[in-house]
């Protein structure tokens, strides 16, 4: 293991765990029929950017409220919630109740307090739906009330993948922050970053992910959210979060089956770098994240973590001297081993919006 740089000290500690969903597969890695040997061509445009590794907080709101869960108003009239009745299912969007917009659960509540005979208004997908509910009185408060657990923010810890200095946008995660119940991407409506220490790493094992541990550095804003995608998450950044140099974005052709490395943070506030191959690439993946299968061979780094664990998503791999990806998933029955997404389908991502 070498250290990769220094980071940016900031003070005051928010203890938080990690929580995004989206960082696990099961079963075997995709066996692609046979990956194209990589091409060097040359290529007229080389973008640079600063590989990072480092941890970092968020904040997100999100664009509606996400349903999660049922459960029965009043059981002494029904055992069932109006809401899953009307037709509702976990993972969809509420947008509107009665005529007024929700923004968050708070909203919700007050608006179906207008008509217990709800109109409500939700996104599933890319399509837009409207339900009839008959909201039942609670035998608790008195309340009318819809028989639904939602969420309205997100909070937790991923890595950064790379810092454009030209610019001062970010890349990180490698996947979308996502409701943990029903694998939702969650809208936003807007999100901050705050810097972040690693305090604890649980390590994973066959049938168990592991997971990093960490604290938010509250005190200071460090940037803000602008897309939660399938590719990662994106936004700008108040300050370079790391002091390294800039590397050229392989291409997606360039990208070869052997030995790499990844910048990842296991501890305090450093990346530090660590050794993995590159098992298999899959150019036409279905999967937007899961362009390439990788194993840990670092001993050091399977001696802390046990492999890959949540919260690691996002960490850069860097091969012949360019960042060629990022870090998206573990599997479940080898923490070894996981998946990665191109750099260059980040960045297409973040540049096409």
């Amino acid at each position: 293991m070498k250290k990769v740089s220094d980071i940016i000290n900031i003070a005051s500690l928010l203890l938080v765990s990690l929580i995004f969903a989206g960082t696990m597969a099961y079963g075997k890695a995709n066996e692609p029929e046979s990956a194209p040997a990589a091409s060097y061509t040359e290529y007229s445009e080389r973008r640079t950017v600063i590989p990072c590794g480092t941890p970092f907080g968020i904040k997100m709101l999100t664009d509606g409220v996400v349903v999660t869960d049922f459960g029965a108003v009043n059981s002494s009239i029904s055992q069932l919630s109006p809401a899953e009745a009307a037709g509702i299912r976990r993972g969809d969007i509420i947008t509107s109740v009665n005529g007024v917009d929700v923004r968050d659960s708070l909203s919700l509540a007050a608006a179906v307090q207008l008509d217990p005979v709800c109109t409500i208004k939700a996104l599933r997908g890319e399509n837009e739906l409207i339900f009839t509910a008959n909201a039942l009185e609670s035998d608790k408060d008195g309340e009318y009330k819809l028989g639904m657990w939602t969420k309205d923010s997100v909070a937790g810890i991923g890595t950064m993948t790379y810092y454009d200095p030209e610019t001062g946008y970010f890349a990180g995660l490698g996947h979308a922050v996502s409701d943990t119940s029903s694998g939702i991407k969650m809208p936003l409506l807007s999100g901050e970053i705050t810097a972040v220490t690693i305090t604890d790493v649980i390590r994973g094992a066959a049938g168990t992910p592991g997971e990093l541990c960490g604290a938010f550095i509250s005190s200071v804003e460090i940037g803000t959210l602008t897309l939660n995608s399938e590719y990662g998450v994106f936004g700008k950044c108040t300050t370079s979060p790391i002091l390294a140099e800039p590397v050229e974005i392989a291409h997606r052709d360039e990208v070869e089956t052997g030995k790499a490395v990844i910048y990842s943070t296991t501890g305090g506030m450093m990346p530090e770098e660590y050794e993995i191959e590159i098992v298999s690439i899959d150019r036409g993946s279905t999967s937007p994240v899961k362009n390439m299968t990788i194993r840990i061979t670092d001993n050091g780094l399977l001696s802390r973590t046990g492999g890959i664990v949540q919260g690691m998503s996002g960490s850069p791999i860097l091969q012949n001297g360019r960042l060629v990806g990022a870090v998206t998933h573990v599997l479940v029955n080898d923490s070894a081993m996981g998946y990665a997404v191109f750099a260059e389908n980040m960045d297409d991502e973040y540049r096409s919006r």
